[in-house]
């Protein structure tokens, strides 16, 4: 991304930016591996995380955690001001995790916010000084400036969720509706079980509740049965692989617990329109 120059060591595990946040690499499914946290600076952009749908605008804060699958669906001249962090620079970095911990975990489901300007200013003044370390030449105290700023950073976050939480004290009840707290639960066992699960009763069963139960929760709340989030996850999984991994047709179909090819290019074609392997070529 423009304004964070890839490099070896501290300056090749965090990318500040402030730019048009080369959304065009989401045109496709692409799988994260590391800590997104930005602030839209102009224009507005529709994208989905995990198949659930977000507009991003001015003054958006979005935060977007690793392994999560983003997909850009329109892109309206959206620029935003981000630092991207890789997970191991992370677990270096000297923060009080069981405070930030449940706080960032709160806001797992809604990945963006507004913020007001004020707010937005502020967060941008923290991640502008990050993008300017970056600049710089390597030093031996680069790894502590670096760290020192991010943790600041994502401690200015914290200061912002903490405001937004009492400003709506609805967010932070435990089960402030039963409902969205199952959908939560079953995405994130979809999230880890799509590969080898795709039954609604084990999804049923490891929430507790009867599979016809679990179908008229999640309809309610989604507008999508429980196979069809099933299906879009394992499709969305394999969309990615086609386009930025090196495996072949037949090596995704085994890596999603597929009998075979002919049963993965039928299951893909069903529900995607086209073949993987016409996915794959696809411009």
């Amino acid at each position: 991304m423009a304004g964070g120059e890839k490099r070896p060591g501290i300056m090749g595990e965090c990318i500040a930016a402030n730019s048009a946040s080369e959304m065009e690499i989401f045109r496709f499914p692409s799988r994260l591996n590391a800590l997104i946290i930005g602030v839209g600076t102009e224009g507005e952009t529709s994208l989905t995380s995990n198949l659930q749908e977000f507009r991003l605008k001015k003054d958006s804060l979005f935060i977007f955690s690793p392994k999560h699958i983003l997909q850009v669906q329109s892109n309206n001249r959206f620029k935003a001001h981000l630092i991207v962090i890789a997970p191991d620079f992370l677990k270096r970095i000297n923060i009080d995790t069981k405070r930030m911990m449940p706080l960032f975990l709160q806001f797992g489901s809604l990945p963006c916010m507004e913020l007001t300007h004020a707010e937005s200013q502020s967060l941008r003044s923290f991640i502008s000084m990050v993008e300017q370390e970056l600049k710089g030449s390597e030093t031996d105290f680069s790894s502590e400036i670096i760290g020192g700023l991010i943790a600041a950073t994502i401690y200015k976050v914290g200061d912002i969720l903490t405001h937004y939480l009492t400003e709506h004290p609805e967010v932070d009840s435990p089960i402030h509706n039963r409902a969205e707290e199952y959908f939560r639960q079953f995405t994130e066992l979809l999230g880890e079980h799509y590969k080898h699960e795709r039954s609604v009763g084990f999804y049923a069963r490891q929430l507790c509740i009867t599979p016809k139960y679990l179908t008229t929760l999640i309809k309610r709340i989604s507008g999508k049965s429980v196979s069809e989030w099933i299906d879009n996850y394992v499709i969305l999984e394999a969309k990615t692989l086609l386009k930025y991994s090196n495996m072949s047709v037949q090596e995704i179909a085994y890596y999603l617990n597929f009998p075979n090819q002919s049963f993965f290019g039928s299951y893909f074609k069903r529900n995607a329109g086209m073949s993987p392997s016409q996915y794959k070529a696809k411009k």
